[in-house]
């Protein structure tokens, strides 16, 4: 067998050193398997035979091996039905986009505190079993950055770090509010109030708080902000309907998310305030609960499989290339119009009065 300088046999990590890639990148090169350019494959190639590498024998371990990659998610995503409603297409895209990719997947958990910083660190993460990771939906602290830069690469998903230190896939969530509000400002309301973006929140939902302060200060308008945990939707909804009891102006209401907008339907339900007659809902996501409820929710969509999609190519590619520039790719949301919104005629009332308003609520 051909060996190198020593005396010894080439190995995959010889040859991947020596053209700057991963040994998982380096084998898939060799394999001819997905994911690996061209270029680079003639890179590995030359490598190796510079080297005199020669890879074991059909049906060995080494040359068998898949990638693998670890999803890392935290208990609330993963156990919640109702955050799940969210992170599972997600994490759909993902298992799909791996097995396109001939990647193995290893779930693991990562506990949280309630602003979503890690209480501590999966094994997959320290032990290095994986040749990559995926983190979704978590807020990293600077020590828990730094203990995952030292880890294989890894991408975020809806997740955030101190100075962007990782490449992620993240929503354009300033923007999907500033669409939001625009929309309820085209279709006459002028007293519009933001639901559950209190200012401890996830940076996501700080983000569409954002977008709502821009559009409201670009339109001239006052804002109206109902602070509560968008974790907790039906407080939020108590605290939204405690709100309108007190601010008969407002017209419409931009929830944090879907799950927040859900569950104001249905408190509105219960106390006899008709929507979107007197208030209209307007939500963010397009969870699955969104077509089904009465009245069908108007929201953001966002693309959460895709999310998921573009995670594993991020991934692929930073294992392929190594070292290189953070990429950060943000998803657009786009407006689903339903039937918890509609128009109301400017013309016809003054400033601070919606034109159409039934009876007051019940105390």
């Amino acid at each position: 067998m051909p060996v190198r300088q020593g005396g010894k046999a080439a190995t995959l990590a010889d040859v991947a050193a020596a053209v700057g890639l991963s040994p998982a990148a380096a084998s898939l090169a060799l394999r001819g398997k997905v994911g690996v350019s061209e270029a680079t494959r003639t890179r590995v190639f030359e490598a190796a035979t510079a080297l005199g590498y020669r890879a074991q024998a059909s049906g060995s371990r080494q040359q068998a091996r898949h990638m693998t990659i670890g999803l890392v998610i935290n208990p609330v995503h993963g156990g919640s039905q109702e955050a799940n409603r969210f992170y599972a297409p997600v994490i759909a895209g993902i298992q799909g986009s791996c097995r396109s990719h001939h990647m193995d997947l290893m779930l693991a958990t990562m506990p949280v505190d309630q602003h979503y910083y890690p209480i501590e660190l999966p094994r997959i993460v320290t032990d290095r079993t994986c040749d990559g990771l995926i983190v979704v939906g978590a807020h990293l602290s600077q020590e828990t950055a730094e203990v995952l830069q030292a880890a294989p690469p890894a991408v975020l998903v809806d997740g955030y770090a101190e100075r962007d230190a990782f490449d992620s896939v993240a929503i354009d969530n300033v923007g999907g509010a500033r669409t939001a509000i625009e929309y309820l400002i085209s279709i006459g309301h002028r007293d519009i109030a933001i639901l559950a973006t209190e200012p401890q929140a996830y940076p996501s939902i700080l983000q569409r708080r954002r977008g709502y302060e821009q559009v409201i200060a670009e339109a001239g308008l006052v804002p109206h902000f109902i602070d509560a945990l968008y974790w907790q939707p039906e407080s939020a909804a108590v605290a939204c309907l405690t709100y309108l009891k007190a601010h008969r102006e407002v017209t419409a209401v931009f929830c944090a998310n879907d799950l927040v907008a859900v569950a104001l339907l249905q408190a509105a339900r219960q106390e006899c305030l008709p929507i979107p007659d007197q208030i209209s809902v307007v939500g963010f996501d397009d969870i699955d609960l969104a077509g089904f409820v009465s009245p069908a929710l108007t929201t953001m969509a966002v693309d959460k499989v895709g999310m998921g999609r573009i995670a594993v190519t991020l991934l692929a590619h930073r294992l392929e290339l190594g070292k290189e520039c953070v990429t950060q790719t943000f998803v657009r949301p786009t407006l689903v119009e339903r039937e918890s919104s509609r128009a109301i005629d400017t013309l016809a009332q003054p400033s601070a009065a919606p034109a159409v308003r039934i009876d007051p609520m019940p105390a």
